[in-house]
């Protein structure tokens, strides 16, 4: 099994972006697009795993308990900063605290498991697409000026955060949902 853990969007944010993407579509046409129903809010990659262990993983995630998240997508940012773009995603704003701690505490959890620390700063954001092969960072600019006048996106807080099973083929990925962790509804008073 290929897993990952993902905030999935709700229909008016998925909707906002597939609009964004068919803006990018005419920008910038050299771009392998993620299929509608694969967008996502990526927590955490956890690989290729045998799935005798998901038992124990989902045991695990079962006991965070994440407080409430607010985001919003409000613009597009290429990846890496700086040099040539290989992917293509939006930025995302709100109380980004409280989804950092879900993420170090799903990160914590993981390592106990014998996952590997994801070494970079986690980065908030929806993959919209990846430059195969990479595009000059000129394009840069393209990328902006095609989706002036759709941001900021809807607001939404997530509900949950899902364990997913990536099943790669010839016609693109396809996600199913392993397990559903509640994310809080309401701030802790």
């Amino acid at each position: 099994m290929r897993l990952f853990l993902a905030v999935e969007l709700p229909d008016d944010v998925r909707s906002h972006l597939i609009e964004v993407r068919k803006r990018l579509e005419i920008g910038l046409p050299k771009i392998s697009y993620t299929k509608s129903d694969n967008l996502h809010i990526t927590l955490k990659f956890l690989g290729d795993v045998d799935p005798k262990r998901v038992g124990a993983i989902t045991e695990s995630l079962a006991m965070i308990k994440p407080a409430r998240i607010e985001l919003c997508a409000t613009g597009v940012e290429c990846f890496p900063n700086r040099g040539p773009i290989r992917i293509v995603t939006t930025a995302l704003v709100g109380t980004l605290p409280p989804l950092r701690a879900l993420v170090e505490s799903i990160e914590q959890r993981c390592k106990f498991l014998g996952f590997e620390k994801e070494q970079r700063a986690y980065r908030p954001h929806v993959t919209l697409g990846r430059a195969r092969p990479v595009m000059s960072a000129k394009f840069r600019p393209l990328a902006t000026d095609a989706t002036l006048g759709l941001w900021p996106g809807p607001a939404f807080a997530p509900a949950e955060f899902v364990l997913m099973d990536s099943q790669l083929s010839p016609e693109g990925s396809k996600y199913s949902t392993i397990e559903h962790f509640p994310i809080a509804a309401k701030n802790s008073a």
